[in-house]
């Protein structure tokens, strides 16, 4: 009777994803911070993201602890005051 070995072969796969933004070729908005008290540059999430290297879940949790400031004008129109990132 011959002896049989059994063979067993695992393969793993592993998937790395990266997203990049790329900020847009427009004048920056320039208004008044009412946290702030003067005149700043306001930028949207996604350019807060690409120039920071945060994620939009790690900024919109430093937006809701206060930590940053931020104008809402219009559903959906979010930006953050630059000063409050400290980008002067």
């Amino acid at each position: 009777m011959g002896l049989f070995i059994k063979r067993r072969t695992v393969i793993a796969f592993e998937k790395l994803e990266r997203c990049l933004y790329r900020l847009p070729d427009t004048d920056p908005i320039t208004a008044q911070c009412d946290d702030c008290r003067c005149v700043v540059t306001w930028f949207t999430p996604i350019q807060v993201v690409a120039m920071t290297g945060l994620s939009l879940r790690e900024l919109f949790r430093e937006i809701e602890s206060e930590a940053l400031h931020f104008n809402e004008s219009d559903p959906g129109s979010l930006h953050i005051c630059s000063r409050s990132l400290q980008l002067n």
